[in-house]
């Protein structure tokens, strides 16, 4: 694919660079941050394709003159002998690709010379034998004789690009020994297109098995395994993807997607959430031999790509959510929109509501208290399912798994295959990291190395900063919303849910256990009332009481 800088397609459109940069900032035309041809600098490189017609006519037009493929000729006898009449190839210009253009451009130069100093000889076929002479010298790339000389020139007369290509070694490209429909390429890649991912190799030799079995007229038709190898690089890339890898690594590698444009956001305008497997045996503490290994609940600014917040946990479930959403918003203020995956730890009812959770029966539809997103006025986005490669966290779980989990002692590695020899020495001798080891070193090196690295985004402006400072840039020009400790730690209150008052009290299911509430001079006032219940998950010995406006009401302590 052709390329332009901003220079030369403002040249081409005869207008402004300052122009050509704001659409391709504002997304009006396409186009890619490249390293510039030149000083390698990252710059908007624009696709000849993304232009309009009648730009990219004018492009190939400059093009093409510039290559001296519309020769103005004055016609006199001793070149007209030199014409020859060419079948000319109907194929435009900008069908061609860059290699062959250069080779088109080549011989214009040769041609040119040629005709130049061939018009004061008077001999000139001894002139050409000279001249070809000189070419090998100068040009040993393309082969030249006087023959080929004069087809050439022929061809350059007459405008035939197709002429001016080296086409040898090319008159069978695209054909193969192997049909499309014969039964030996049919019974070749029901066998090599399947999940089992078999080896070319293997799938030769039983279909090579099969042929001399059941079409004995066939067998000397079977070409060599190389030519298999060829037919297989023609088969559509999406093909042999959705084939041997599943459904997944075709959504992920072949269907287009949109590119997340952050100069529109700013920082903690998104945040990402997301979970994570530590890959690292740990021990529980230094009197214990008992190994786990630990789960982190990770929050990402979109925008900056700073590890806001981070909690890590025996269990990643909706404790650990709001753990480390809490913890965010405490070191990074309040975020506009979190954006989720489908997993339960971010679908339950009083993080997600109605709105993705499982389990709300229609009845109670409508009648679900206010989650504790919408008491701090966030709005969520759920990834649509399988599309994990629209959250950026992903790619932060990577980089931790590279920087901070292989340095551990406890290393041990996504499988099987990518655990050290040396970690079962670790365990023995009791070098592995302790559960305190483990969360201090994380605190460590999210604060100190991950989030002050080099800012790795696509945006030119924040080029040369660290991630930290581009929320602080970011953040600048935006307003942050703060929230205060007793604030959090009242809107983080676990949901019951709405209950109506027993002759008991109200009650909570705390582990798998309803743990009852009552207050002696209130309850018996208000029983068959509906109210919702909302709990400390780190001190259930108290609930707070709400009506169904979420005013607050009671607080009661536990029965029991």
């Amino acid at each position: 694919m052709n390329y332009l800088t901003v220079k030369e397609t403002a040249e081409l459109k005869g207008c402004s660079e300052r122009y050509i940069k704001q659409i391709c900032k504002d997304g009006k035309i396409q186009a890619e941050l490249q390293p510039h041809p030149q000083n390698k600098q990252l710059c908007y490189m624009i696709p000849v394709s993304a232009l309009p017609n009648e730009l990219q006519a004018r492009y190939y037009a400059r093009l093409k003159k510039d290559t001296g493929l519309a020769p103005e000729l004055t016609k006199d006898k001793s070149e007209t002998a030199l014409k020859k009449p060419s079948k000319r190839i109907k194929k435009a210009f900008e069908e061609y690709s860059q290699a062959e253009r250069e080779e088109m451009t080549t011989w214009c130069g040769i041609l040119r010379e040629w005709r130049e100093l061939r018009a004061g000889y008077k001999k000139k076929t001894e002139f050409d034998v000279d001249f070809v002479g000189k070419c090998r010298i100068e040009h040993p790339e393309p082969e030249i004789s006087e023959r080929i000389l004069y087809k050439k020139y022929a061809a350059y007369v007459n405008n035939d690009y197709n002429g001016l290509i080296d086409k040898r070694g090319g008159w069978n490209k695209g054909r193969s020994k192997l049909d499309d429909n014969s039964i030996v390429w049919q019974n070749f890649i029901n066998l090599y297109l399947e999940q089992s991912k078999p080896s070319v190799s293997w799938c030769y030799k039983m279909v090579k098995a099969y042929i001399i079995e059941e079409y004995p007229e066939l067998s000397a038709e079977i070409p060599s395994e190389a030519c298999f190898r060829r037919k297989i690089k023609t088969l559509p890339f999406a093909i042999v993807e959705y084939s041997r890898e599943g459904n997944k690594a075709l959504h992920d590698h072949c269907i287009p997607y949109a590119n997340r444009r952050k100069s529109d956001i700013y920082a903690n305008d998104v945040w990402v959430m997301d979970n994570y497997t530590f890959d690292v045996i740990i021990r529980q503490n230094d009197n214990s031999d008992r190994k786990k290994r630990m789960y982190i609940t990770t929050v990402l600014d979109v925008k900056s790509v700073v590890l806001v917040g981070w909690n890590i946990t025996d269990s990643p479930d909706s404790n650990s959510t709001l753990d480390a959403l809490r913890f965010a918003m405490l070191r990074f203020g309040i975020p506009k929109n979190l954006y989720f995956d489908n997993g339960r730890e971010f679908t339950s009812l009083d993080i997600a509501g109605e709105q993705r959770n499982r389990k709300v029966t229609k009845n109670k539809q409508g009648n679900i208290p206010v989650t504790i997103v919408e008491k701090l006025g966030i709005k969520l986005i759920f990834a649509k399912v399988t599309n994990a490669q629209a959250k950026v966290v992903e790619r932060i779980h990577r980089i931790i798994k590279e920087q901070f989990c292989r340095m551990q002692y406890g290393y041990c590695g996504e499988n099987i295959m990518e655990r050290p020899e040396i970690l079962k020495h670790n365990i023995k001798n009791r070098e592995i990291e302790t559960e305190i080891q483990l969360r201090e070193r994380f605190a460590d090196y999210a604060d100190n190395v991950l989030n002050v690295a080099e800012y790795g985004g696509g945006e030119i402006k924040y080029k040369g900063m660290t991630a930290i400072d581009v929320w602080n840039v970011s953040i600048a020009e935006t307003s942050l919303r703060k929230a205060s400790k007793e604030t959090l730690d009242l809107l983080m209150l676990r949901n019951a849910g709405f209950q109506k008052i027993k002759r008991d009290g109200v009650f909570i299911t705390y582990h798998g256990e309803k743990i009852w509430y009552y207050d002696k001079n209130i309850t018996w006032q208000h029983i068959v009332e509906e109210v919702c219940v909302r709990y400390d998950r780190n001190d259930p010995s108290e609930v707070r009481i709400y009506d169904k406006e979420d005013r607050f009401l009671y607080s009661w302590q536990c029965a029991d």
